[in-house]
């Protein structure tokens, strides 16, 4: 087996939580024998016993990195699967990895970033650091200030991306895998270094279809006044003052709203941010997916199955065109364009293997929101958490 070949995939859909970590791990870890497993990245329905299922793992592959976390779905090989669990693991010589995690990220958002990056990057030993993959909370907020405090520590020079864990749409609790933890509330993260490269890429294939609003009041993630007028008259306007009563008693996440998304167009770039509507405030306010700033201009979006595929081939093109070999790829999907998609969501996973090869090692998950650089030059990487969003998130060798 090559250097390039060290990393493989497992999965089981065991209902039994510690039986289906230890297949999923065996898995993998038989296709690296002789070769030990350095590091896992892991995704499972959170319907398991969390805890159960880290230990199943962990009895295969002992006491190495574990991240990941809980899914609204789990993305394999063969495509998206529910109430199971997929894992990479990588047995690497010329790679190295750090694990690290902040907890209490709604008190302290930015000193989670910073204990995260304290933590993943005492194994480099001077070796050079080539990205940061996060896993967050996905019912929590404030992850600009987990960046800062991450950038604190490692600098702007490389990546710093991921995705917000799921709960298979109960919003009730996600977890964030640490090791043999199954943390909530916190924010977990894989460094890599060495010998490696970060491709990245995201394309969500929305476009603006309402007039511009400027966003006149917000605060985190709740969306007050649109040019001076409750948030949710953007969507009267356009629909109808009936349509819109609907929604508001069918809630958040509809197939209407997650197809209709609002855009937030970014400073001195054509890409936009979008936000879902979770729920309706009895006084006109949206309670959105994700940050919301005021001052921000903002327009209704509109999505559709065939533009969001051909997001996802263009995003995984981004990811691999700057390297010379893939060794792994990694897909965090939004949740909301797995609803949008229904049964085209198999079509996704097709068209993103078809850019990287049939013998990539491929696994992902959906997602509650992704940690998506925009506008980078390589020399100042900028991110924010995205909404509806196909990332890719590839690891190889630099041309």
């Amino acid at each position: 087996m090559s250097k390039k070949e060290l990393a493989a995939i497992g999965s089981s859909a065991n209902p039994d939580a510690f039986s289906a970590g230890q297949a999923a791990a065996l898995t993998a870890s038989k296709q690296l024998a002789p070769h030990r497993v350095q590091g896992v990245i892991a995704f499972a329905s959170s319907w398991y016993d969390q805890a159960q299922l880290l230990a199943g793992i962990q009895n295969i592959v002992g006491q190495v990195p574990v991240v990941g976390g809980t899914t609204a779905g789990e993305i394999t090989p063969l495509g998206p699967k529910t109430h199971s669990c997929v894992l990479l693991a990588m047995a690497y010589e010329d790679i190295v990895v750090g694990m690290g995690a902040g907890g209490h990220v709604d008190q302290d958002p930015r000193l989670a970033g910073y204990q995260l990056a304290q933590q993943a990057v005492q194994p480099m030993n001077g070796k050079p650091r080539r990205g940061l993959i996060m896993f967050g909370d996905g019912l929590l907020t404030g992850y600009a200030e987990v960046l800062r405090g991450i950038q604190e520590v490692l600098g702007t020079s490389s990546p710093v991306t991921g995705c917000l864990m799921g709960d298979d749409l109960r919003f009730t609790r996600t977890c964030q895998y640490a090791g043999d933890q199954a943390l909530t509330n916190s924010v977990v993260g894989l460094l890599f270094g060495g010998a490696c490269a970060i491709g990245v890429g995201v394309e969500h294939g929305f476009e603006p279809i309402s007039k511009p609003r400027r966003i006149t009041k917000a605060h985190e993630n709740i969306l007050y006044e649109l040019d001076g007028q409750p948030a949710a008259s953007v969507y009267e306007e356009y629909f109808g003052a009936d349509v819109l009563e609907n929604l508001r008693k069918e809630g958040g996440l509809t197939r209407c709203l997650i197809a209709y998304p609002l855009g937030m167009q970014l400073e001195s770039t054509e890409q936009y941010l979008l936000r879902n509507i979770m729920s309706f405030g009895q006084d006109g306010s949206l309670i959105c997916t994700g940050e919301v700033s005021e001052g921000s201009w903002v327009q209704i979006m509109i999505g559709s199955k065939e533009p969001a595929l051909e997001a996802a081939s263009l995003a995984t093109w981004q990811a691999v065109r700057n390297l010379k070999a893939v060794r792994f790829v990694l897909i965090f999907d939004s949740v909301s364009r797995k609803r949008l998609l229904g049964r085209a969501a198999a079509d996704e996973i097709s068209r993103i293997r078809k850019v990287i090869g049939p013998a990539v090692p491929v696994i992902g998950c959906y997602s509650y929101g992704e940690q998506t650089p925009l506008g980078q030059d390589y020399g100042q990487w900028r991110a924010s958490v995205q909404n509806g969003a196909c990332l890719i998130v590839a690891v190889g060798t630099e041309k």
